[in-house]
């Protein structure tokens, strides 16, 4: 129950703060329920009596919050993309507090956050959440988890691959605001003038919308492999761990 309530509070479906706790510890203890039969539990002892028990559980607890956070990862690349795509087009600017993250969040960040979740839902992607959870404890024993210079570099670098995927998912709305930028040099040069700054705020606004609108058809795509990503990534971790 440690384990999958880490998890589950910690991976993408949970993690928002507006979700009632009762309703995160309920579904965990459902899961709880649902995967205790088809679960090897090995002999445990726990040395040292409640101190011990209570330092398993915490072991535990930290297993179950480092899978969750591997799997929230991409959707952090999904608003890390909506940041970036804003700072171009100059939405940055409404930035704002979302009591539903507990963050400051952009437009378009919330925006691929939500279209995310959609189509985490409709490629199965909770399946495979499930699934890796049921998967954790064959290859992860309870108490069986060591932390190695390796696991960790392994998150490093998923980490490190979660903002190059931001990078190039905003890439086509960045590419068409420099070149924007460069048509509007070009013109301020031979048309001193013009009030350029005014005149491309809206450019951008518009150009970058549309971009992002012939984008989103596309991310169906590559949101399916990102799917894919965080099996692989789940099974690269709980290898590491084991």
């Amino acid at each position: 129950f440690a384990r999958a309530g880490a998890f589950l509070a910690a991976g993408p479906l949970f993690w928002l703060p507006n979700i009632p706790r009762p309703a995160k510890a309920g579904f965990a203890f459902v899961v709880t329920l649902l995967l205790f039969p088809v679960v090897p539990v090995p002999a445990l002892s726990f040395p040292g009596g409640l101190l011990g028990y209570a330092l398993g559980v915490a072991q535990e607890a930290c297993v179950g919050l480092l899978l969750g956070f591997v799997c929230s990862l991409v959707f952090h690349s999904l608003t890390v993309a909506g940041q970036l795509m804003d700072i171009q087009m100059g939405f940055f600017m409404a930035n704002i507090f979302d009591p539903a993250t507990g963050f400051q969040a952009t437009i378009a960040s919330r925006f691929l956050y939500l279209l995310g979740v959609v189509l985490f839902f409709i490629l199965d992607g909770h399946h495979v959440l499930l699934a890796g959870l049921a998967r954790s404890y064959e290859l992860v024993p309870l108490l069986g988890s060591t932390l190695k210079g390796a696991t960790a570099l392994s998150v490093i670098r998923i980490f490190a691959r979660m903002i190059s995927l931001a990078v190039q998912i905003a890439a086509p709305v960045i590419a068409v605001v420099l070149i924007i930028d460069v048509c509007l040099g070009i013109l301020g040069r031979t048309s001193p003038e013009m009030n350029i700054f005014m005149l491309g705020f809206p450019v951008k606004v518009g150009l970058g919308i549309f971009t992002l609108s012939i984008l989103v058809p596309l991310l169906g795509v590559v949101f399916r492999s990102m799917v894919s990503m965080v099996e692989r990534d789940l099974l690269t971790v709980m290898k590491g761990l084991s």
